[in-house]
């Protein structure tokens, strides 16, 4: 009798552990900034670029003024002033994305 109890008992604690890792791995994206908020929505006069006052206005609420500032200036990697696609997609650590390979057929 034992090992029925014991199956469902590690079934329950499973069902109830799977969820919970589920969610916590959700919040870790959200915290790797820019890349979730879509370029489109942030670009709020449609040039194609994003310019510092764009950036600090769309996350301001979540990095703080000095925060965006500075996120900002460690994506703009041209120090233009402005932000491309390319600069936005990449976070202040790392390269850029690398382009998928197309296949060749044979």
């Amino acid at each position: 009798m034992k090992i029925p109890y014991r199956l469902l008992l590690s079934a329950l604690v499973a069902a109830l552990a799977l969820p919970l890792a589920v969610f916590a791995a959700k919040g870790d994206k959200k915290k790797n900034a820019p890349a979730a908020t879509s370029f489109a929505s942030v670009d709020k006069d449609g040039d194609g670029v994003l310019t510092q006052t764009e950036f600090i206005a769309a996350f301001k609420e979540k990095l703080g003024e000095d925060g965006a500032k500075s996120k900002f200036a460690s994506l703009d990697k041209d120090a233009d002033g402005k932000l491309s696609k390319e600069e936005f997609g990449t976070t202040g650590d790392e390269e850029p994305a690398k382009k998928k390979r197309k296949k060749k057929s044979q």
